[in-house]
């Protein structure tokens, strides 16, 4: 439900409307950064990966990882808890973008992840030759909700793991470009009302039955509202001067209309409930 308080005066009305929240965006940490070496030196097989965090819940929907060499066995993505439970994996049998470059691996369905949590993104690369910039996680990065801790703030990030396995280890700082697609929780719908005049004048000698206002109540996801207008606490009904009839703010009337008040604020209280 939601509770708007008009003070309505004779020479106009004020109120305070909502706006709506923006809509959720897919967001990653490294968009289209180059690493420092696009492929290091070595054909071990080795999993790469990154602590992360979001302040805000949501969920992953793939890893992102930069290639500088192609790998004849494919990639394995995956997403971990920060002490090493498997949350999700996926198989990329071959490149996905052009090499060098970024590679996305899409799990199966979006893996969903609490806020301010730590979380390890990674992936497995049989044939090694995988991206590094030294000191590159040295001070940490965000956009958005999406963080990459400064290294030494959480034991060591990046990490990696000789074969396939949980990366744990660390070493100088290295930023691997391990990177995730993440996506905040759609926020939780909300009724707004909106007022038409926004500022209407009520002359003294507006008649009973006179409409003052039109009041309309819309979901801030665009959900048709379905619900009912009525007068509620503090301000219930002004000592009866108003009346809702539908989505309208008329001067009731069964009341005492508005003459004899005239320069006064009337104040009244409506809550819109589904």
């Amino acid at each position: 439900m939601r509770k708007i308080l008009l003070a309505i005066l004779e020479s106009g009305l004020a109120l305070a409307v909502s706006t709506l929240d923006s809509l959720a965006q897919s967001v990653s940490l490294f968009t289209n950064s180059v690493p420092g070496t696009a492929a290091v030196n070595t054909a071990s097989p080795t999993t790469l990966g990154l602590k992360f965090w979001s302040t805000q819940a949501g969920s992953i929907s793939a890893i992102r990882f930069y290639r500088g060499a192609v790998s004849p066995e494919g990639y394995v993505a995956e997403l971990y808890s920060a002490g090493g439970s498997l949350l999700g994996q996926a198989v990329l049998s071959a490149e996905s973008g052009p090499v060098p470059g970024w590679q996305t691996v899409d799990f199966a369905n979006p893996i969903p992840i609490s806020a301010n949590t730590t979380y390890v993104a990674a992936y497995y690369a049989p044939s090694g030759r995988y991206a590094e910039t030294t000191n590159g996680l040295k001070a940490g990065g965000a956009v958005g909700t999406l963080n990459a801790p400064a290294s030494a703030t959480v034991g060591g990030n990046g990490v990696f793991f000789y074969g396939q396995g949980f990366p744990k280890k660390s070493s100088k700082a290295s930023n691997y470009f391990v990177d995730v697609v993440f996506t905040p929780a759609a926020p939780t719908p909300y009724l707004q009302l909106s007022v038409n005049p926004p500022n209407p004048s009520i002359a003294a000698s507006t008649p009973p039955g006179s409409s003052v206002a039109t009041i309309t109540a819309t979901w801030s996801n665009g959900t048709p509202f379905t619900g009912m207008l009525s007068f509620t606490s503090p301000y219930s009904n002004s000592s009866g001067t108003f009346a809702i009839s539908g989505n309208s703010l008329i001067i009731n009337p069964a009341g005492p209309g508005v003459s004899a008040d005239g320069g006064k604020t009337l104040d009244a209280s409506i809550i819109a409930t589904q």
